[in-house]
């Protein structure tokens, strides 16, 4: 019951789960089976409460026609809870057409390089029957308008799997006048990748090495170190590592702060500059993120890998240090009771923020990096070690002249906590070549790390 009570409002009550359990008894359900078989008039669940002394227990379980219709799932869609629950989604044509379209959306899985975009039409007959509205048929488009169609761009708002924008036979705005009528309405979808949470990551192997995933922040915009690995696992066109997702994000997000435009591209796309800012203060800055990575994937990358990140990269972490250190001030002052006027910077933070903008100004990337290290799948058998991956890069003929040492590490099948690893001595054209190489062993292969070291021999 407790975990229950997390996910509802704030004053709910161990009565409120009851009652919602016991609403969802009374439906009843109609499907078709999977193998021909109809069913009618399947009571939704059953339920109950446990009780052991203070601990209360919520249970309940599905009919088994409903558990044979799972097992097979040969139609679903997910929904979102905050898309449709605490009174998100108040009007209830709007919720189901909200259905509809998440099934719709989950046959249409998001491509990474597709326009991942999508076009349904209905007449205002079979969008009526679709949202369950009954009303007369003269006058019917007029009274669809009024109390399906207009409540749907403020109970979509928190949407976020996929866009919605409608259109009245191509146009923006229903037709009026001059004996026009309406005959389609169109439902343009945008599909967004699933969130960030749905990616599995582990950043345990690469901390073990000593690596710092990601930086801290204030608590506005914060990002799980997670992040940063989910991102580079989603985006593969844009070539990033957990490195330069963090660093491209840095100087997007300092661009925004200080209204300073990078590029053309600042006030055409949707999650740069204030728009940026206020998907973050709407969402938070991980849903911030990642749609920000969903626009470079989509429209081009802008940010990612680009000169800017390179030449601003200094400056957006003096200014996210400075963030910090205000922060910290602000608290200081604030548990003392005192008001304080704003001062500069101590020597001490000077001395701190020059130490960090000289150790980003070395921080290693392609260009400068003396060896790169690879995680290989620890799935991978001692035939896909040998036999895939060693002889894979052990057999590239390389265009470039500069010399980089190549560590893949991997688990030594058989053997708990034995870790070894290949060394290569590679020349890359350039990362272009590096990567479109990585990429014929791409299942295998985790994201690559740039390194600076003196260990020639390492």
């Amino acid at each position: 019951m407790a975990e229950c009570l997390k996910f509802l409002w704030a004053d709910a009550r161990k009565e409120d789960v009851t009652a919602s359990l016991r609403r969802m008894e009374t439906v009843r359900l109609s499907f078709s089976g999977e193998t021909g078989r109809s069913f009618r008039d399947v009571q939704m669940l059953t339920s109950w409460t446990a009780i052991t002394g203070e601990a209360v227990a919520v249970g309940y379980q599905f009919p088994d026609p409903i558990r044979q219709l799972m097992r097979s799932m040969p139609k679903y869609g997910y929904v979102e809870l905050a898309a449709i629950g605490q009174g998100s989604m108040r009007s209830k044509y709007s919720q189901m057409l909200y259905k509809r379209l998440a099934h719709e959306v989950s046959r249409r899985p998001w491509q990474e390089g597709s326009a991942n975009t999508f076009t349904l039409e209905f007449t205002p007959a079979e969008l009526a029957e679709v949202v369950g509205f009954n009303a007369p048929a003269k006058g019917l488009f007029s009274k669809l308008q009024e109390r399906v169609i207009s409540k749907l761009p403020s109970d979509f708002i928190n949407v976020r799997k996929f866009e919605l924008n409608i259109a009245y036979d191509g146009l923006a705005a229903p037709a009026r006048g001059q004996g026009k009528t309406t005959s389609l309405i169109q439902f343009h979808v945008k599909v967004h990748p699933d969130s960030h949470h749905t990616v599995r990551s582990d950043t345990r192997p690469l901390q073990a090495q000593g690596h710092r995933i990601g930086k801290p922040d204030v608590a506005l915009y914060r990002i799980n170190s997670m992040f940063w690995l989910s991102a580079v696992k989603t985006f593969k066109s844009l070539g990033l590592t957990h490195f330069s997702a963090h660093w491209a994000w840095q100087v997007a997000l300092d661009e925004a702060l200080e209204e300073s435009p990078l590029t053309p591209e600042y006030s055409k796309r949707r999650y740069r500059g204030k728009e940026l800012l206020g998907a973050i203060d709407a969402n938070g800055p991980e849903a911030a993120a990642w749609c920000f990575f969903t626009e470079e994937s989509e429209l081009g990358s802008d940010i990612c890998n680009s000169t800017h990140v390179a030449k601003k990269l200094s400056l957006a972490e003096r200014n996210r240090l400075k963030r910090l250190t205000d922060g910290k001030a602000k608290a200081k002052s604030k548990k003392n009771g005192q008001r304080v006027a704003a001062t500069k910077p101590t020597a001490g933070v000077k001395a701190a923020i020059e130490t960090e903008k000289a150790r980003e100004e070395l921080h290693p990337t392609f260009e400068n990096c003396t060896h790169i290290d690879l995680e290989i799948d620890p799935a991978a058998t001692l035939c896909d070690l040998d036999n895939v991956i060693y002889s894979h890069i052990d057999s590239i003929v390389w265009n470039g002249t500069r010399r980089i040492i190549l560590r893949a590490y991997y688990s030594v099948p058989g053997e708990r906590d034995v870790r070894q690893h290949y060394r290569f001595t590679i020349t890359p054209e350039d990362q272009d070549e590096f990567h479109f190489e990585l990429r014929k062993i791409g299942t295998w292969i985790d994201t690559p790390t740039y390194r600076i070291t003196d260990d020639k021999a390492a």
